[in-house]
């Protein structure tokens, strides 16, 4: 009998169990011992060093951690480059700093089509590829599925409305997904499989049996524990766990209130740039790593493994080479500077010293001060000074140009569920122009931070009016504070006060009002309550000035509908889809558009790809009824079947299906519909339905 999800079994437990301590001395990679074999990457989201048994937490969380760790070579000085889940896993997957591969926050662009990622030089070396994703913040539209021949990112769509969904799935879904990929029996060698768990990131909510005494933060590492280690017994049980090479690392850590911070993204200290690093397998004699190395080391480091060309252009280095004792880490956290236009942070690390960049810069001996709480940039500042100049040229290489993310306005609220709010203009950081001062430092601005992001999980957590009224708080506070500014308009849009949201915005002060920001949340807002011409205008300012969103076409799209533009509209949606050909509202609008100009092949088409990309979609299953209807009677009666499990309170639809049932060969197949519209749907509105309902049952003998 098989142990509850939750439980491992009894000998993977034990063979697991803490205490395993690493190999001593260094370890050792040998270039090209790993050749023909398969690579597994773990990367756990939001996990913080510390927490981590064989780094030396007391805490019992992480055994399948550590007994990696102590089979393989642990690295004790690793870091994030960017302490932000999309531009972190892309200098894993690229092996470049977020200033070449170009990403430089969560949602607001793609990564370039012409970057090779370990994807595309594994699968041109013969390796079968697949990811598997927690969160839609690494939804494919984001660049990162290039090169793997299947990247499951689907996670449950929920409701959008007056709460965020949010876009995730539990660690149990995705390493299930993942196992089921890698142990298929037609899997041949050698694969290549990304695994990226997100359950640590916030909010905490491990299932209950990892909750005892336990802080809840803490229970959720516990939990992705255990689903790695089920991963990993999965692999075990093909009997080719010894001959895959394992990296186990994090994205970023999570503050935990240190430094005033809740959560991550706003500051560079260790608590959020710290991360496990783990390689076991082929190749690599157990033991430790303690030069300093980032997560662009890891790229070079597996395919010297295998023996797989490199391509050009990497900045990191490989460990089967003499890595240097202090060699400067790169390190940045921009999206206060890119969303709010707050003073940029830039810093780096040689490993024991580090060196943050601001109007009041930092220096800090981890050795001495692995809190970082003695700030010594001015009792040292010849240190500073010399860390400073190896920074600069980092900081300053030109980043490439990137592509905007598709983003519909579903994928902008999942990623705000998430706590994400992307800049909406192009990433570069030339927002640098003007002097910053120590009131613009993100060290003084830290308060402003948390309550904005308290205002954004009050408003996740349906708690609207403590939401509205603390981001209204901010705003006054703060008039070009742009994004709480924009965040309350969402909220009162949300809520059913769009005239008071367009009030809000239309009140922002000169220096911000003609932003592609205020523009484009404006325009949105008008469209969705049929202001087509305000619209418009609107949204063609924010593309003028530079709007890099493609939620504006979709937007766009939509206001050109409302004003009889429909091969305007058509252009809007076509030029989304084909930035993102999964982009499921889009493609719903579209078959929306086509349905209206009387072109049912082209709807059933654009609906089919809608539901085909997300078939939670019950409004797509709606439409692709209503194209088939006069065509294919037995295929819009399924596609509606979809959509009554999906939307069961929409009434307009049950009335449909029911009747369509009712006059088809088995009209005794409408009875459960149309007794369930008579029972609930509302008779003020439905009166003259209810009485055609009421004869159709009749007929039927009910």
């Amino acid at each position: 009998m098989r142990a509850p999800a939750a439980v491992l079994s009894l000998g993977l437990a034990a063979a697991l169990a803490p205490g395993c301590a690493p190999t001593p001395g260094a370890a050792v990679f040998t270039a090209g011992a790993a050749r023909g074999r398969s690579v597994l990457l773990v990367t756990i989201d939001t996990l913080r060093r510390d927490r981590v048994g064989i780094y030396g937490h007391p805490g019992r969380l992480t055994p399948a951690i550590d007994r990696l760790g102590a089979e393989g070579a642990r690295f004790t000085t690793a870091f994030s480059h960017v302490p932000a889940t999309l531009p972190a896993h892309a200098s894993i997957l690229t092996g470049r700093l977020p200033t070449h591969h170009g990403l430089r926050l969560n949602g607001a662009a793609r990564l370039g089509g012409d970057i090779p990622t370990l994807a595309t030089v594994l699968g041109a070396d013969g390796y079968q590829t697949g990811a598997f994703v927690g969160a839609f913040v690494l939804d494919a539209r984001y660049g990162l599925a290039r090169g793997f021949d299947v990247y499951d990112d689907r996670y449950p769509q929920q409701a959008i409305g007056r709460t965020f969904a949010f876009a995730e799935r539990r660690g149990a879904d995705v390493v299930a997904a993942a196992g089921d990929w890698i142990t298929a029996p037609d899997r041949r060698q050698p694969w290549f499989a990304w695994v990226h768990l997100f359950d640590p990131h916030a909010p905490y909510e491990a299932p209950p049996e990892f909750g005892a005494s336990r802080a809840p933060y803490d229970a959720e590492v516990a939990y992705v524990d255990a689903m790695l280690a089920r991963l990993i017994e999965r692999l075990a049980a093909t009997g080719r766990l010894a001959e895959t090479l394992v990296v186990v690392t994090a994205d970023h850590g999570e503050s935990l209130a240190e430094h005033g911070e809740t959560t991550h993204g706003l500051f560079a200290y260790d608590a959020t740039l710290a991360v496990p690093l783990l390689i076991r397998g082929p190749g690599v004699g157990p033991g430790v790593v303690d030069a300093p190395v980032g997560h662009v080391d890891i790229v070079p480091t597996l395919l010297a493994l295998v023996g797989a060309p490199a391509p050009a252009g990497l900045d990191g280095q490989s460990a089967t080479t003499v890595l240097p004792a202090t060699r400067p880490i790169y390190f940045e956290a921009l999206d206060a500077h890119l969303t709010r236009d707050w003073a940029p942070l830039t810093g780096v690390t040689d490993g024991r010293w580090k060196f943050v960049q601001l109007p009041v810069p930092e220096l800090y001996d981890r050795v001495a001060d692995p809190g970082e709480t003695r700030n010594l940039a001015a009792s040292d500042a010849g240190r500073a000074a010399s860390l400073e100049r190896q920074r600069r040229p980092l900081a300053e290489s030109a980043a490439p140009p990137v592509a905007a993310a598709p983003l519909d306005a579903a994928a902008e609220q999942r990623l705000r569920s998430l706590g994400y709010v992307g800049a909406s203009a192009a990433q570069s950081v030339a927002r640098t122009a003007r002097p910053y001062t120590p009131a613009d430092d993100p060290k003084h601005l830290a308060p402003l931070n948390e309550r904005f992001d308290a205002a954004l999980a009050a408003y996740g957590g349906g708690r609207t009016a403590e939401s509205l009224a603390a981001l209204m708080a901010l705003v006054e506070e703060r008039p070009d504070f742009t994004v709480a500014r924009t965040t309350a308009a969402t909220v009162l849009s949300a809520t059913g006060r769009a005239d008071d949201a367009v009030a809000l915005l239309r009140r922002a002060p000169a220096a911000v009002a003609g932003s592609a920001d205020i523009q484009a949340r404006l325009g949105a807002i008008l469209a969705a309550t049929g202001r087509a011409a305000e619209a418009i205008a609107s949204l063609e300012r924010a593309r003028a000035a530079g709007y890099a969103n493609p939620e504006l076409l979709n937007d766009l799209g939509v206001a050109y509908v409302q004003a009889g533009r429909a091969d305007d509209a058509r252009a809007a949606f076509t030029a989304l889809v084909q930035l993102d050909p999964d982009a499921a509202a889009a493609w719903s609008n579209l078959g929306l558009l086509e349905l209206s100009s009387r072109r049912p092949d082209a709807a059933a088409d654009a609906f089919r790809k809608a539901v085909a990309s997300d078939p939670s979609r019950g409004d797509a299953w709606q439409g692709l009824g209503a194209a088939l209807i006069d065509r294919d009677r037995a295929a819009a009666v399924d596609a509606w079947q979809h959509a009554e499990r999906l939307v069961p309170a929409d009434y307009d639809l049950l009335f449909n299906l029911g009747m369509v049932l009712a006059q088809g060969p088995r009209p005794q197949e409408a009875v459960p519909y149309l007794t369930r519209f008579r029972r609930e749907a509302p008779r003020a509105r439905y009166a003259r339905d209810l009485a055609t309902v009421d004869a159709a049952l009749r007929k039927v003998g009910r």
